[in-house]
């Protein structure tokens, strides 16, 4: 998005007095708005005696350049989410340069024949600065060391090329463009994205419900006690660095019962039990124990619950997915021999 600043004021010999920068005309240099004598070559403004004309500044994240504007975008808390797998990951995509201003978020060539892209301004910098340069006696260095703390020792302006008009406008930039950072690679982003979301392990369901004792040789019911977004999805957020935003939907694709007796099960949510079912089986998870707990540590045998996420990404005109770590849910449950009472 270009950030336009809104008043500049440049020192003229010309009768108008003052020289102000704003977004209501189309992008020129000061080259072509002052002459050699400080004349307005440019439009005077009939009601303030001004020359106009239009300087776009990008933000000052990177380090490679400064606007007027006091917001500024923060990446995602690099804290991960639970369970976030931390080694390096294969399917981070390419590096990617992306154009948003008013139209669907694209990648663009990152360096063209007009310069370099700079994702703040969206515009191709050339790669030396501007001839000539503002004098150092102008109002355009007093302005920016005043308001920003920064001055022509500090940094140049450029010519910057829009796609998006065919323009070519003026910005400020503290480093050369060739020194301009790198841009992420898409699965960078979607990891920022990623941190996010509060994912966590699922809720156990499971009939009868601890502490209450299952019995040997009854069916056990299993389930996801009350799914939602951060325990089984799907859930989504994006994140944007340095002009790449990237969007991650994860969801559950699977759930492992452990049972503390040599028996796994693969489910998906599981149907919550209802006092209807009586002693019928669960249709979908489900278990029957044949042993009961008394020799087992604590007396009880360990469910362990372990939920597999998947993780896909999308952006930058690219899509890839993420590795995460299960996440592990567990409860006891006391599974006792049923007693028959004869009369």
């Amino acid at each position: 998005m270009r950030r336009p600043l809104s008043r500049l004021l440049v020192a003229s010999l010309a009768a108008a007095g003052l020289f102000v920068l704003h977004s209501e005309v189309p992008a020129i240099s000061l080259g072509s708005v002052l002459g050699a004598d400080g004349d307005c070559k440019t439009a005077v403004d009939q009601f303030t005696g001004t020359c106009t004309a239009d300087v776009t500044v990008p933000g000052r994240g990177s380090r490679t350049g400064h606007h007027d504007s006091r917001e500024s975008s923060r990446s995602a808390d690099a804290q991960g989410s639970e369970g976030v797998s931390r080694s390096a990951n294969k399917d981070d995509g390419k590096p990617a340069c992306v154009r948003t201003d008013g139209v669907k978020p694209q990648p663009v060539p990152c360096t063209s024949a007009h310069g370099i892209w700079q994702a703040d301004a969206e515009c191709y910098a050339s790669a030396t600065p501007s001839d000539p340069q503002p004098p150092q006696s102008s109002a355009v260095w007093q302005h920016f060391d005043e308001n920003f703390g920064v001055g022509d020792e500090q940094g140049k302006v450029y010519d910057c090329y829009y796609p998006s008009t065919g323009q070519t406008a003026l910005i400020y930039l503290f480093d050369p463009p060739t020194a301009a950072q790198a841009p992420p690679t898409p699965g960078e982003v979607a990891r920022e994205a990623l941190a996010k979301l509060d994912l966590r392990a699922v809720e156990i369901g499971m009939a009868p419900q601890p502490p209450a004792t299952a019995v040997v040789g009854l069916p056990v019911w299993l389930w996801v006690d009350h799914p939602s977004e951060e325990t089984f999805g799907p859930a989504s957020a994006s994140a944007t660095v340095r002009g790449v935003t990237v969007t991650v939907t994860a969801k559950v694709t699977d759930v492992v019962w452990d049972l503390d007796d040599g028996t796994t099960l693969s489910c998906d949510a599981g149907t919550a039990y209802r006092a209807e079912f009586g002693a019928t089986p669960s249709p979908d998870c489900g278990h029957v124990f044949l042993r009961e707990s008394g020799t087992r540590p604590d007396g009880a045998y360990t469910v362990t619950a372990t939920s597999t996420w998947t993780v896909e990404w999308a952006g930058a005109g690219q899509t890839g997915t993420i590795a995460m770590d299960p996440l592990v849910a567990q409860t006891q449950v006391i599974v006792a021999e049923g007693q028959v009472l004869v009369s």
